[in-house]
């Protein structure tokens, strides 16, 4: 594959098949994460029972990531970002391998996935500030919005056939067996991206990076956050994060013990999740728009009322849970495609990695406690009363900064461009 920049103007240029090509190994390597994700969740579920358990499992990937994404955030900025993700994406392929001996010796314990799921967060840590740092980096901004549509499409794609497969493969294969796709399908994501050349930051602030200490850095992240009025909309979606993401992870525990579901029902009902996420990404790819505040507020409304659905249907009526889960995947693809063009629009590309990774540490740093705060809770007033009252709370709290604090103001300031290019 060719790839020569796209010439946009004296000083920006863009290598958009190249970014193509590396999207296309990621999302190779994304699939096998997907099906071993659907294989460990699975085993763990059967081994336990336990929501508390699962619950941990999810604070172990993300405790890293709250932990390290400022400072990774920074050095996506510092440093080679191509070298970043190879580096993960090969250290991760190790570590898993490392399982796939444990299961082999048939001494497998669940501290064991534990570590593993720590591990893979600490990489991830760095890669997704690099990730993301990159796209506009290599796609011009007014292709931004569509890309990322596309990039959510296929993804939800990936996640429609990662459980069905996962739960094909659980029938004929033993864990361990399985996980070696993970560790295998990094080499697509190595493949593509080892050849292809990522066009050099355009600094628009006015400041070398080598000039400027960590610690300057790290903390012109957040002066940005505070001066462009960012801030209300990410403590409102760290909330609605709070809310939704407890609930997803005890997900299996709520298919098998509530309406006494299995393997298949589960996969089944997360593919419909994912499916409704295609369609959402989907209507803005073929607008190629990028939504307003006020619009991701509304949809947020649609989000909840799909989880009081998922909550209110009556045990073994796996067709409303299914309505439920595709409304709440619709509304959540239109809100993830929406939130992270308007930042990687609106922010310049050379605090890309530093703010992504202070808007991601925001948003999920207080997810970690919430899970295995709720994880507990469920164990004490039951799943069918949580799965009730955490829509319900967050139908209030988007009425609160839509009428209190009118976060969908920021839509003005946006129009008008007036989001400050640095502090």
């Amino acid at each position: 594959m060719e790839n020569t920049f796209e010439e946009l103007n004296e000083s920006t240029y863009y290598n958009l098949r190249g970014y193509i090509a590396i999207w296309i190994g990621q999302s190779v390597s994304l699939l096998g994460s997907s099906i071993v994700q659907f294989a460990i969740i699975w085993w763990l579920t059967l081994e336990t029972g336990s929501a508390f358990v699962l619950s941990l499992a999810t604070f172990c990937g993300l405790v890293p990531m709250v932990l390290l994404g400022p400072f990774s955030g920074v050095l996506a900025d510092r440093w080679n970002r191509k070298k970043i993700i190879l580096t993960t994406d090969f250290l991760q392929a190790i570590a898993t391998i490392g399982l796939i001996g444990l299961f082999w010796l048939d001494i497998v314990e669940i501290w064991h996935v534990l570590t593993l799921l720590t591990v893979r967060g600490v990489f991830q840590a760095f890669q997704m500030p690099a990730i993301v740092a990159i796209v506009p980096q290599m796609v011009p901004k007014n292709r931004i919005s569509r890309i990322n549509a596309l990039n959510s499409i296929f993804n939800n794609i990936i996640f429609i056939i990662g459980p069905a497969v996962a739960a094909i493969f659980l029938v004929y294969f033993s864990v361990g067996t399985i996980l070696w796709l993970d560790a295998i399908s990094f080499l697509a994501a190595v493949a593509t991206l080892v050849f292809v050349a990522i066009p050099p930051v355009i600094k628009t602030v006015g400041t070398e990076l080598e000039n400027v200490s960590f610690r300057a850095q790290f903390f012109e992240g957040m002066s940005y956050l505070r001066a462009s009025g960012f801030m209300p909309l990410i403590i409102g979606f760290t909330i609605a994060n709070i809310l939704i993401n407890p609930i997803f992870s005890l997900f299996p525990l709520f298919i098998k013990e509530l309406h006494s579901g299995g393997v298949w029902e589960l996969a089944i009902v997360i593919s419909i999740f994912q499916a409704g996420n295609f369609t959402g990404s989907l209507l803005i790819a073929v607008k190629n728009y990028t939504p307003k505040i006020s619009t991701i507020m509304f949809v947020t409304i649609i989000t909840f009322t799909g989880m009081l659905i998922i909550a209110a249907a009556p045990v073994g009526f796996f067709l409303i849970i299914g309505i439920g889960a595709l409304i709440t995947g619709f509304s959540v693809g239109i809100i993830d495609v929406g939130i992270i063009s308007i930042l990687q629009i609106h922010i310049p590309s050379e605090l890309q990695g530093r703010i992504m990774s202070v808007i991601f540490t925001t948003i999920k740093s207080i997810l970690p406690i919430a899970l295995l705060f709720v994880g507990s809770i469920a164990e004490v007033i039951g799943l069918a009363q949580l799965y009730l009252i955490c829509p319900i709370i967050g139908l209030l709290m988007v009425a609160y900064f839509v009428l209190v604090v009118k976060v969908q103001q920021l839509d003005l300031r946006l129009q008008a461009d007036t989001i400050p290019v640095g502090s």
